[in-house]
């Protein structure tokens, strides 16, 4: 087992680059999509401050309108892939019908198995954190037998529990089948799974312990590796989480008795008009969700902001990001925004 433990997302990638910058630590190997590094173990992620999951690396240059509404996407329990494809198109590309995604980890999470995994999970911590049953399951065996295009690559989630000083803690490990460092790991997986993981601990009145993610097959794309190593930090710099004081993550449930029912609402708002002018030209007043900080002031204009770049207004888009609350999301976004800009010009 190799294992890369740091203290947020940013710091584990960094420590992940050096591992993959020695080229006797993996192994090339064809796939169906193209040659890979592998590392010849299974690969251990932790992450010790997992609510610290913005990945600001310019030269990695993730989405993180993608990654926040991906995450809530997740927790709604979603499958429809036109909604989250309004922020990545090639999402589309991965569905078998052009509607719905058959991995979905979220419709998987609520409804796959009929039943809502997550509110059976959270009420057995409640009974029981230290109960050594609570796995979470996002693999079943008639994916052995599927030919589509979308197969899950995390398959199990364990849930672990420990005393803390005030409240117990909850650790969480992810089991992954499969797992490209760059995309997955180290981008879409610390925030998706992080936010399912706050989720869980707030719900369940727990506080949010480590995060640890075992890829059996950690990888990177040749053709990938090729474009960004000589463009990536090399060694491990400070991030933004402890060179900015002003870089704080934002508690992601306010009120744990009415975020689901935010959380439905906010993609009803979305969803019904998914070119997101619905949501872009209302006043979105935060009386409309318990959880004012997630949805009216983080969610809401995040999307408005998106609304504005896809609407090729720049200028307004970058001012919209500016008033997203949650300080490393605010960050993170007008970052983004403003290399497009910088790109444009």
């Amino acid at each position: 087992m190799i294992t890369f433990e740091g203290k947020n997302v940013e710091e584990v990638f960094q420590i992940a680059l050096m591992s993959l910058r020695n080229e006797d630590s993996t192994i090339k190997l064809e796939s169906r999509v193209g040659d890979v590094l592998m590392f010849p173990d299974p690969v251990c992620s932790t992450y010790l401050y997992p609510r610290e999951r913005v990945l600001f690396m310019p030269e990695r240059n993730c989405n993180p309108f993608f990654h926040y509404i991906e995450g809530l996407w997740m927790l709604a329990g979603r499958e429809d892939v036109k909604s989250i494809a309004w922020f990545v198109k090639r999402m589309e590309e991965f569905s078998d019908n052009g509607k719905t995604l058959n991995g979905a980890y979220g419709n998987r999470w609520r409804s796959w198995y009929g039943f809502d995994q997550l509110k059976n999970i959270i009420q057995k911590l409640k009974d029981n954190p230290f109960d050594r049953r609570i796995v979470l399951s996002m693999w079943g065996a008639m994916d052995l037998h599927y030919s589509g295009k979308d197969v899950p690559c995390n398959t199990h989630i364990y849930f672990k529990c420990r005393p803390g000083k005030e409240q117990n803690i909850v650790d969480m490990t992810v089991m992954c089948r499969s797992n490209d460092m760059i995309w997955g790991a180290y981008g879409a997986n610390a925030v998706h799974f992080s936010m399912l993981h706050e989720y869980v601990a707030s719900m369940a009145n727990l506080e949010v312990g480590k995060y640890h993610q075992v890829s059996n097959n950690a990888h990177i794309y040749v053709d990938l590796w090729s474009k960004l190593k000589d463009k990536l930090p090399e060694g491990i710099i400070d991030n933004d989480y402890t060179t900015d004081p002003t870089v704080k993550w934002q508690p992601l449930v306010e009120h744990a008795g009415n975020f689901d029912q935010d959380l439905k609402y906010f993609f009803q708002l979305l969803c019904d008009n998914p070119s997101g002018s619905l949501i872009g030209g209302q006043d979105i007043t935060a009386d409309l969700f318990s959880n004012s900080n997630t949805f009216a002031y983080t969610a809401i204009p995040m999307v408005q902001s998106w609304s504005l770049y896809k609407q090729k207004k720049l200028k307004n888009a970058i001012e919209q990001a500016k008033t997203i609350q949650a300080p490393d999301w605010k960050k993170a976004c007008v970052q983004w925004l403003e290399r497009k800009q910088n790109a444009k010009n």
